[in-house]
Formats: structure tokens, sequence, C-alpha cells
């Protein structure tokens, strides 16, 4: 049986987020490519959401405090997750601005939580 496009999303997210706590260790990884990593599995978990509900494409856009608005006018409680859009700036800024400054971001506590987020939207999909 062939994935549809949320659940292929979904899987995708699930190797993003694996690679993010792969780099968890501060001492060997800046908080950048791991914000990036939780970022990316993140967009993706959202963006599957937004298929499994509406079946068209979502918007081409890291912007997650944008696509949980999207998830929300939809009817969906994202009250639980919302606090995840700290992570978009991870999306651009991280990657390109060599003077950012570190969130520094509980690693553990935001990997658990977006895998929550991930198993929320599996459960959707069914």
């Amino acid at each position: 049986m062939a994935l549809s496009e949320a659940e292929g999303l979904l899987r995708i997210a699930a190797a993003d987020l694996e690679t993010a706590v792969a780099s968890s260790d501060p001492t060997v990884f800046r908080e950048g490519p791991w914000g990036f990593w939780l970022q990316q599995a993140v967009e993706k978990a959202l963006k599957a959401w937004l298929l499994h509900l509406e079946d068209e494409d979502p918007p081409l856009t890291h912007d997650l405090r944008r696509l949980f608005r999207l998830l929300a006018a939809g009817g969906e409680d994202v009250s639980r997750w919302k606090d995840l859009g700290v992570l978009t700036v991870y999306a651009v800024q991280f990657r390109y601005d060599a003077d950012s400054s570190p969130l520094e971001l509980d690693r553990l506590a935001f990997n658990q939580r977006v895998h929550a987020l991930v198993l929320h939207v599996e459960q959707l999909l069914g």
C-alpha cells in the first residue's frame, strides 16, 4: 500500500526528529543545527496534519506560527503545541546569521514535546 502524502511527510518528520535527538548534546553540537532539525520535524508534522484535514497542499512556509494559525482556523485545537512556534527562528535565521544568540532551549524537553506532536499527528492519520 502506498503512503499518502501526509503519511510520507510524517515519516520524514520522524526522521528529522531522530536527527535532532542525535544532535542534542550541546558539548558536541551547536544549538542551530539541533534547532534546525527540530523545526523541520515540527514543520513537516504540521503540514501532514493540514494535508489530513484539507487534502490540499499546505503553504510553502517555514513559519510554524502560520501553520498553527491555519490549523486553528480549521477548527483544530493547537493550544497544546503553539509554544513550539519559537522553533521557527531555526529555519532561516540560525542557518544564515553568524552572530545569532542562542535561545538556550532545554533540548531534552523540546525533543520530547516534538516527539509528542509527531505521535499526535500519527494518531490523527490513523
